[in-house]
């Protein structure tokens, strides 16, 4: 009897380990490429490494994630486009004298995704992300470790947004 159960149990899993892939994609199989465009950088203020340190962190998300072929073929499946639009430091904590006990970075990025299979899918949305840091600290002391955090849950807001249809 117990031989049974742990045959059924062992159906279910298999059953749904079909249905739902464990890398957090629940992509149908019909989708086989992405193609995903370097996003530009239009934001006023320039980080000069922002376009090409964006572009591969999403793109590496998709290739470590998905089961997706990375393609540069304009008839990929899924297509992913941008432009980071906004790239800006302002004081959040004001102290007496006007003077600014913490910063904020933020990083908006606009994101144009078309889906060639279910178009109804695709949008054309807005993300944005912020880390604070001390104003006793320059942007040049903090920004790498900013702009890693800030781009790794900007990520995860698109991936989401695309892949698990949050």
């Amino acid at each position: 009897m117990a031989w049974i159960n742990r045959l059924c149990f062992l159906s279910i899993i298999l059953i749904l380990a079909g249905c739902y892939s464990f890398t957090g994609s629940s992509l149908d199989n019909r989708y086989e490429t992405v193609k995903i465009e370097r996003f530009p950088n239009y934001a006023p203020l320039q980080n000069p490494n922002l376009s090409q340190f964006f572009t591969n962190d999403l793109q590496l998300r998709f290739d470590q994630r998905t089961r997706l072929t990375l393609t540069n073929d304009d008839n990929s499946h899924i297509r992913i486009e941008g432009e980071i639009t906004d790239y800006s430091i302002m004081p959040v904590t004001v102290v007496s004298g006007d003077r600014a006990a913490q910063n904020r970075l933020t990083i908006r990025v606009r994101v144009v995704y078309t889906n060639s299979i279910e178009e109804e899918k695709g949008f054309t949305r807005t993300f944005q992300d912020f880390e604070d840091f001390p104003a006793t600290q320059t942007l040049q002391q903090v920004e790498a470790g900013l702009v890693d955090q800030i781009n790794s849950r900007l990520i995860d807001q698109i991936f989401n947004a695309i892949v698990a249809d949050w």
